[in-house]
This record gives C-alpha cells, sequence and structure tokens, in this order.
C-alpha cells in the first residue's frame, strides 16, 4: 500500500476522531444544561410550595396572636408549635412565636424631642453592665439615634444614623458591636413592642414573660436574686395585674416605680415561620400587633 493511501486514510482516521469528539462535547454539554435546567425549575417549584407552606403557617399564627386579645394577661414568652410534617415527604412547617414585650425597646433611649432619656437609657446600661458587655456601648447606640452631631464618645457620631432603629440588625452597622456582642444581648431587645407608646419613652415591658437581664434592668435597685423570686412567683401563678409584683419578697423595697415600667398583657408579636421542601427552605418573620397588623416582614 503507498504512502499516500496510508497518509490519507490516517487524516480520514484523524478527522473522524476529531468529529466524534466534538459531537461527544456537544452531547455532555447538552445533557449537563438539561439538567441543570431540570434541577433550577425543580428548585424553583420546591421554593414556591415551601414559600406558600411557609405564608399558611403564618396566617395560622396570625389566628393565634389576635386571639390573646381574648385573654386578661399573657404568660407565654415564646410559644413553638408542633411540627408539621403531613404535607408529604420532604416537606415540613415550623413555626414559633415570640412575645416581643418580653423585651426591652432599645429605641426608647432616645425620646421623640431628641433628648436621652432618663429611665431608658440607663436601664440599658444596666443591662450591658449585666451581661458583661462595655457599658459605653450605650452612649455609642445613642449617639446612632438621636438627631443631633453631637458625640458623647470619641468619634460615636462618625456614619450615624441618627433615627431609630427599623430593625435590631442595624446594631451590627454601629462600631463596637460585632457577632459576640449582638448574639449576647440581641435576646433581650427589639425595636417593636409597646414599651413606646403613645409617643413617649415609658418602659413597659411583661412582667410575665420578661427573662431575668431584663428584669434586672427594669430598676436600678433590682437584683438577679429578686428577678428569680418574680420568676418563681409568676411559675406557681402568673401576674393578673403589675400591681401584685409588689407582694413578691423584697419587691416593696423597690417600690411602686417598679410595677410602673411592666405590664401584664403583650400586644405584639414575633412570628416565624420556617417551611422545607425537598432541602429548599424559606422563611417569613415578621412582627404583628393583636389585631394582626403587620409591622415588619421579611421573607427568605
Amino acid at each position: 500500500m503507498s504512502r499516500k493511501v496510508l497518509d490519507s486514510k490516517g487524516s480520514a482516521l484523524i478527522i473522524t476522531l476529531l468529529l466524534i469528539t466534538i459531537l461527544t462535547g456537544l452531547v455532555v454539554d447538552f445533557v449537563y444544561d438539561v439538567y441543570i435546567e431540570t434541577s433550577s425549575m425543580s428548585n424553583w417549584g420546591a421554593a414556591q410550595r415551601a414559600s406558600y407552606i411557609a405564608r399558611s403557617g403564618h396566617a395560622l399564627s396570625a389566628e393565634l396572636v389576635e386571639s390573646v386579645n381574648k385573654e386578661p394577661y399573657t404568660d407565654q414568652r415564646e410559644l413553638v408549635l408542633p411540627p408539621w410534617e403531613n404535607f408529604g415527604p420532604g416537606v415540613s412547617l415550623l413555626v414559633r412565636i415570640t412575645d416581643e414585650n418580653s423585651k426591652f425597646n432599645i429605641n426608647n433611649i432616645i425620646m421623640d424631642n431628641g433628648k436621652t432619656a432618663p429611665d431608658a437609657y440607663p436601664a440599658l446600661k444596666k443591662l450591658f453592665e449585666y451581661l458583661n458587655i462595655n457599658p459605653n456601648l450605650t452612649d455609642t447606640i445613642a449617639d446612632w439615634i438621636d438627631p443631633d452631631s453631637e458625640p458623647r464618645l470619641f468619634d460615636s457620631e462618625d456614619l450615624a444614623k441618627n433615627a431609630y432603629l427599623w430593625s435590631l440588625d442595624e446594631l451590627k452597622l454601629i462600631t463596637g458591636i460585632d457577632d459576640r456582642v449582638y448574639n449576647t444581648i440581641s435576646p433581650y431587645l427589639t425595636v417593636h413592642g409597646n414599651s413606646k407608646i403613645h409617643g413617649d419613652s415609658e418602659i413597659k415591658i411583661n412582667i410575665n414573660t420578661a427573662e431575668i437581664p431584663v428584669l434586672v434592668m427594669l430598676h436600678p435597685d433590682m437584683t438577679e436574686s429578686l428577678a428569680k423570686s418574680i420568676i418563681e412567683q409568676r411559675e406557681i401563678s402568673p401576674f393578673k395585674e403589675r400591681q401584685e409584683v409588689l407582694n413578691v419578697s423584697g419587691m416593696k423595697t423597690i417600690g411602686i416605680n417598679f410595677g410602673g415600667r411592666t405590664v401584664v398583657k403583650s400586644t405584639m408579636f414575633r412570628v416565624t415561620a420556617r417551611a422545607t421542601v425537598n432541602d429548599v427552605t424559606r422563611v417569613i418573620e415578621s412582627v404583628m400587633d393583636t389585631s394582626a397588623k403587620i409591622k415588619f416582614w421579611r421573607e427568605g
């Protein structure tokens, strides 16, 4: 066989192999694109379904929150509804309802006239001291909120918002509040709740649901021991009137001033509905009052 024939056959073989390689690549790309598109469509469908299920859980929670109006007092800080798993395989729903009036409204430290609130400001400082957090952060937060540009500390007005917080997450933008500090203080703080009512900065915390750090901050003479006594008493019998807290041993030394900073019935609740469909999760978080009026909404 001549060299020319061999060269011709060799060239044909190379071209054939190249064509097979190109076609194989195209087929692989096509199959991959179809797989990705199918997976994306599947995830999109799962996300949509999870969103609708989360909204259903939120709607149910709204009915439960509205029912609070019928009760004379609120004595549960948090309610976690039993997880629903009867939507089908790979589908679940978890709903959590938290009393926002068990927390301190951090916006309270500045009054509507822009001045420092005489009761709320030192209360926040006492909370930080109790939690072993730098109490000077109270000044930094106050400068972030108040409308003026006069710094309480060096550089504490730099990049300040000079307005009330819309979300507690804004605290992370303030110098000195890192993840550790935020995770320590955030369970006891809110930007909602009836602690800022009628346009004033009067402190109003639910005595039946507040935890020890919040109880401690409510009065300069309040101690951890007294806070524990209050919790022990309310576990036996919830307070139906705020004045009843004065019947707790040792509380009369603090006086009516403490009772005036409390309520026994809550009006604001945080609802978190988490739905999962085939490992795709959607979470709806809202804050609503007892008329189911939405004050805050976040979905993701």
